[in-house]
This record gives structure tokens, C-alpha cells and sequence, in this order.
């Protein structure tokens, strides 16, 4: 775990954890700089835990202890800790307009930021040379998970590539029952537990396509059952719990597979941009 990355990771790990280390994440994650400043013992005191549970939380993290987490957690607040500390997460029923617009501004730009550098990218490659290569694709999330499936469904559409959406579990396993190897089965869950992306998800892995998953939670079911997982990083203030802060993460993400795959068809992408802003050319004008 690099430097960089720590914040972003115990962000993401921090709702997987026992109550004792999830104590120490919140902390850390409220306050970097605070707890980068005091020993082992301190920062234990302060969670109200035990110094164990900071050094398991270290090694969960991927380092040999605290003083390794210490120094990488004060390296990331030394970077973008003053930029967070500046804005309010929290909203009120006094917060002004003024303040909700730039916490919001701050979390969306923040999620993006931190997807990306969290980001698999050997994934997301191959998961986009797969689309590409692929005979059809389907793609498949329920509830608020469906508009990210909807919006990358429409991208791939919109450069040439056979692609379907469903947000019905009938629907999705119809599809699913349909794929075959050298098919792709796309499945947006912010969880990664929503049963019935996973059983679309299992079903097109029975027939022998392969499976992408875009999700907040690699290490839930759907990165068990997925050959390609898509992390996303979110930022949560009131008003905005886990699935919906994850949207604008998720957005990245549809993006960025989008242009990968329009890279790699970028003949028949550019000829089915082009003829299909020349089919709607008329009626943009108001013709």
C-alpha cells in the first residue's frame, strides 16, 4: 500500500471491518493529520480501543505495523487534508447553499479522484478488449444501479457495439441463459451483494461469457463470481449515503471503459459516432 493510496483504501475497507478497527478507521479518516501526529497508544485511546487493534488494522492494511501506517497516512493528509478540512460533510437544516454547494463539489471531485487512482487498470483493460471482441453484450444492475448500467449501455450503443440493459431480474437471467464464450455480461452493484445482479452474473458464467463487475466492494460476492472488477471510491456527506455518493465514481469508470473500448474499435466507433450524429442532425436543429 503506497502512500497515496492509504486513505482511499481504508475508505473503501472501512465497512468491512470489525467494530474495534472500524473505530480506528473512522478516526483516521476524520482526522489524518491528528492521528499521524500521536503514538500507538494515543490514537487507541482516542477510538476508545486497544493498541492491537491499531497494528491489525495496520497489517489489514498491508503494513508491518503503526509506525508504517502513521507515516503514510500523515504523507496523504500533508496532500489533500486541508482541502477536506476546509468544507463541511455534514448538512444541516442551517447550512447555507453556499456550503452544501461546496462540499459537494469537494466529495464528487474527491470520489473521482480517488477511483481513478485506485483503479485496476490491468482490468479495465482487458475488460474492455473483451467488449470490444464480443458478439453481444449485456449489461445488467437493479434500483440506482440501473442508471449506470442504462448510461454504459447507451455509450456502447452509441459506437457500434451490440449491447442490451435490463433492470428486471427475468429479463437479466433470459439474457444471461443467452451468452455464450466470446460474450460479455456487465453487472453494476455499489455493494457487490445485490442477489439478483449475482444470479445474472453466475448464469452468464455458466454458459461460458465472461463477466465484468463495477462495484464499491471488490471483496463482497460479485469480485468471487466477475473476471474483470471495476473499483469504485465514494464519498459520502448527509443526504447522500453509500449507493448514491457512489455515482459520480461510477460515471468515471462507465467513461473511462467506454473510451478504452472506443480505442480499441476506433474505425467503426468514429463511422458509428459520425452516422449517428448525422440521423439526429435534423432534428438537434429543430428542423
Amino acid at each position: 500500500m503506497s502512500e497515496a493510496d492509504v486513505l482511499v483504501e481504508l475508505r473503501r475497507v472501512a465497512p468491512e471491518l470489525p467494530a474495534a478497527l472500524r473505530r480506528v478507521s473512522d478516526e483516521i479518516l476524520a482526522d489524518p493529520a491528528g492521528s499521524a501526529r500521536g503514538t500507538i497508544v494515543d490514537l487507541a485511546e482516542r477510538c476508545g480501543t486497544s493498541a492491537s487493534a491499531v497494528t491489525r488494522l495496520a497489517r489489514r492494511l498491508g503494513f508491518a505495523g503503526f509506525p508504517a501506517l502513521r507515516v503514510a497516512v500523515a504523507a496523504s493528509a500533508s496532500v489533500g487534508g486541508a482541502w477536506d478540512e476546509r468544507v463541511r460533510r455534514e448538512f444541516t437544516s442551517d447550512t447555507t447553499l453556499a456550503e452544501v454547494a461546496e462540499g459537494l463539489a469537494v466529495a464528487q471531485s474527491r470520489s473521482v479522484r480517488e477511483t481513478v487512482a485506485a483503479l485496476d487498470l490491468t482490468a479495465l483493460d482487458a475488460a474492455a478488449t473483451a467488449i470490444a471482441r464480443a458478439g453481444r453484450v449485456d449489461v445488467f444492475g437493479v434500483a440506482g444501479s440501473a442508471i449506470m448500467a442504462a448510461e454504459l449501455r447507451m455509450r456502447l450503443h452509441g459506437i457500434g457495439v451490440p449491447a442490451c440493459v435490463s433492470a428486471d431480474v427475468h429479463e437479466g437471467l433470459t439474457a444471461a441463459a443467452l451468452q455464450s464464450a466470446g460474450d460479455v455480461t456487465v453487472g453494476v452493484s455499489h455493494r457487490g451483494n445485490t442477489r439478483e445482479t449475482l444470479d445474472v452474473l453466475r448464469r452468464a458464467r455458466t454458459g461460458g461469457a465472461s463477466t465484468v463487475a463495477i462495484t464499491g466492494y471488490p471483496q463482497a460476492p460479485i469480485g468471487a463470481i466477475s473476471d474483470h472488477v471495476l473499483t469504485t471510491v465514494s464519498q459520502q456527506t448527509t443526504f447522500r449515503d453509500g449507493p448514491l455518493a457512489a455515482r459520480h465514481s461510477e460515471l468515471t469508470v462507465v467513461e473511462l471503459l467506454y473510451v478504452a473500448v472506443a480505442q480499441r474499435t476506433y474505425d467503426r466507433s468514429v463511422h458509428a459516432m459520425h452516422a449517428t450524429a448525422e440521423a439526429v442532425r435534423t432534428h438537434l436543429e429543430g428542423a
